[in-house]
């Protein structure tokens, strides 16, 4: 990857974390709401320009379904947690361990990577729901992943046998 490509997917991921620890999710007056709201709103309009920018380059180059990849699979993680820290801040019980937004994000990575320490676990009917769509959504998330990804290594191993000279049939070497 070039530098450009991986400062833009820092920035990408930087923006989504912040966004998640900024947006408001409580009509608490105590936590500074315009601030929050007005952060949130920031981090949103620097997304939709970061990412249209990434989609327009996307659609010239395809070595950017990788940059795509971990983007959404931030976005995916950050999304589900903003899920289990408002499902226990707005019906406590519902998440057993989780009490900070940094908890619900690292129950949401735990889960992503199939993890399962035990520390946090959903104890609600509604949270043992919102856990269940994220498994499955995981493993057909995974699955597009690992096609992506192979794909992505066979057309790499495929260019580099035909600029190196040799046929993929019989492995000759032309004259």
């Amino acid at each position: 990857m070039r530098s450009e490509r991986v400062g833009l997917l820092v920035g990408v991921v930087v923006l989504l974390v912040a966004f998640y620890f900024v947006v408001p999710v409580s009509a608490d007056p105590r936590g500074g709401m315009v601030l929050r709201v007005g952060g949130s709103v920031v981090a949103v309009c620097l997304l939709a320009v970061v990412l249209g920018r990434q989609l327009v380059r996307h659609a010239r180059d395809l070595d950017r379904h990788v940059d795509g990849l971990v983007a959404s699979i931030v976005l995916v993680l950050v999304l589900f947690a903003l899920a289990y820290y408002a499902l226990q801040l707005h019906s406590p019980g519902q998440m057993e361990g989780v009490r900070t937004r940094l908890d619900a994000l690292y129950f949401s990575a735990a889960t992503m990577l199939t993890i399962g320490y035990g520390d946090a676990h959903p104890a609600g009917q509604a949270a043992r729901g919102l856990a269940l769509v994220q498994m499955v959504f995981d493993v057909v998330y995974v699955a597009a992943a690992v096609r992506l990804l192979s794909a992505r290594v066979g057309s790499k191993a495929e260019s580099m046998t035909r600029s190196s000279g040799t046929e993929s049939a019989g492995g000759e070497v032309p004259r």
